[in-house]
């Protein structure tokens, strides 16, 4: 296949952000980055949840207009350009999530997506760029009926379509493992070596890996490195940023004595979720022992958000089954699930700004609880969070990161659950947040409820946990004694290896 077909006909430009700064009300999404991509080369943005990677694509593809900064194109500044006239420039995004016109062929969408194209593709040309993203033998079918391998080849095949001279790919490889990994690594190197240079936004560290020698590394969106992909892995920063830091020096908590009588109040046999066809969680066995801390750990991507969607209810478990407190829930709704004992403290803490602290943790309370028992519960919260009762009157969107952190989970507690799953609550807040956060967390357990606790803070939750599980592009690639993992060459193996790396860390199907 020529690489005309695909790649821009103007001359091959440079890339540069200079200091882009965008907000979004009160956040900052992206903070003074600079970047230089020169043309034919392949450079990756990485970093944690909430770094700004996505907006940073977007910003230059003309999405988002950035507050401060410039854009330029070799000469021509873009930041100001709508996003056709950007496309038309040579700049193309394939995005995570493919949304295809589902009734149309796989053709006529490629077809479409070169309109933006000048001049269009020819016949010729389409054919040619189907070819390059192995769907020629799919040309004919409908595309909403296709798999997620061939969809995110259909993605990369509309942007390609664009006769891009720059593609930025923003996670194209979520959701995919093992052969369908490796297909889609072997499209976007045969792309790259058509001339296109590459912006990609990724979480798994195969993909960066093998795709590119430049890598910038984000967090809240601010530029905190920049170097090969094995230069800033062993940044100490980076390192603080996907692994947290412990207080002074990481303990991890005694080993829960066990009832053997009682049963787990949480048990998990190969679960296999996911949205769509792409699937988050493979094949996953887990516990969780009464009166326990099990931290589920993981990079981005890793599927801890699916897993505890999972185990509330509001993903479909495909396969395998899930039992709370010796009773198999699988099918259960959600609302019966909490009934049950199960309380759910969301990744971004997700309260009421506009409603008062009370107001929040009432809307915590099963409504059939009197106001006798309402107060009780109050009480029991505020002993754990007193900064609740003295902010009851107060707008709960008015506080801090670490107070409504601590609302989140305040709110959730009012449930009296038997389980209390936090995910991310940790994230962006400061040490002295976290600590507060994390001795609650352990008031709470010596008061009988076992937690699930899911974080990317690896040090921190190793403090406080009972039992360690990391995941690893949806598996669990350990399981067992959270002190294991105060080996550096294990966390490096999970966190900035790729799954063969892990290996050596056999999963167990138990926790003893």
């Amino acid at each position: 296949m020529t690489s005309s077909s695909v790649r821009s006909s103007r001359t091959p430009a440079t890339l540069r952000v200079e200091r882009a700064r965008k907000t979004f009300g009160g956040v900052t999404a992206v903070d003074g980055v600079d970047l230089a991509l020169a043309p034919g080369q392949a450079m990756a943005v990485i970093g944690p949840n909430g770094a700004g990677k996505s907006t940073l694509l977007k910003l230059v593809a003309g999405v988002h207009h950035a507050d401060e900064g410039r854009i330029y194109l070799g000469e021509t500044r873009i930041d100001r350009l709508p996003p056709h006239k950007i496309t038309r420039r040579g700049i193309a995004l394939a995005h995570q999530v493919p949304r295809p016109f589902a009734g149309l062929t796989v053709e006529d969408n490629v077809r479409i997506g070169g309109m933006a194209a000048r001049p269009q593709l020819s016949r010729g040309d389409v054919d040619e760029t189907l070819e390059l993203c192995g769907l020629a033998a799919k040309a004919k079918r409908p595309a909403g009926s296709l798999r997620v391998l061939d969809l995110k080849r259909l993605e990369i095949a509309r942007a390609l379509a664009t006769r891009p001279q720059i593609l930025m790919l923003d996670e194209v490889a979520a959701g995919l493992v093992g052969r369908e990994l490796e297909d889609a690594i072997d499209l976007i190197r045969r792309v790259h070596e058509t001339g296109i240079s590459l912006l990609l936004v990724e979480h798994i560290e195969r993909v960066v890996r093998e795709l590119v020698s430049n890598v910038v590394v984000l967090n809240w969106g601010a530029q905190i490195a920049q170097g090969s992909p094995a230069e800033v892995a062993r940044d100490p920063e980076v390192r603080r940023v996907y692994l947290g830091e412990a207080k002074v020096e990481t303990r991890v908590a005694p080993r829960v004595a066990e009832d053997p009588e009682a049963p787990d109040v949480l048990a998990l046999d190969s679960v296999t979720a996911g949205y769509g066809d792409m699937l988050a969680v493979r094949d996953v066995s887990m516990r969780v022992p009464a009166r326990s801390i099990v931290a589920v750990l993981g990079a981005n991507g890793a599927g801890k958000s699916t897993l505890c969607s999972a185990i509330m209810g509001t993903v479909r478990v495909r396969s395998g089954s899930v039992r709370a407190f010796g009773a198999d829930i699988t099918k259960e709704a959600v609302h019966l699930r909490a009934r049950r004992g199960l309380a759910y403290c969301q990744e971004g803490r997700r309260i009421f700004a506009e409603l008062s602290v009370y107001e929040n943790l009432a809307m915590g309370a099963p409504l059939s609880l009197g106001k006798s028992e309402l107060a009780q519960r109050l009480d029991r919260v505020h002993e754990t969070f007193p900064i609740l009762a003295e902010r009851s009157r107060q707008a709960a969107g008015s506080m801090s990161g670490g107070q409504q952190q601590m609302l989140a989970i305040g709110r959730a507690l009012m449930a009296e659950p038997k389980l209390l799953i936090c995910d991310e609550i940790s994230l962006g807040l400061a040490p002295v947040a976290i600590d507060a956060l994390y001795e609650a967390l352990r008031i709470v357990n010596q008061q009988g409820v076992a937690v699930l606790l899911v974080e990317q803070n690896v040090h921190r939750s190793l403090e406080v946990a009972h039992h360690a599980t990391v995941l690893s592009r949806g598996r669990v690639s350990y399981q067992g004694d959270p002190s294991t993992l105060l080996n550096d060459a294990d966390l490096d193996a999970a966190y900035f290896g790729g799954q063969e790396d892990v290996a050596h860390l056999v999963p167990s199907s138990s926790l003893t």
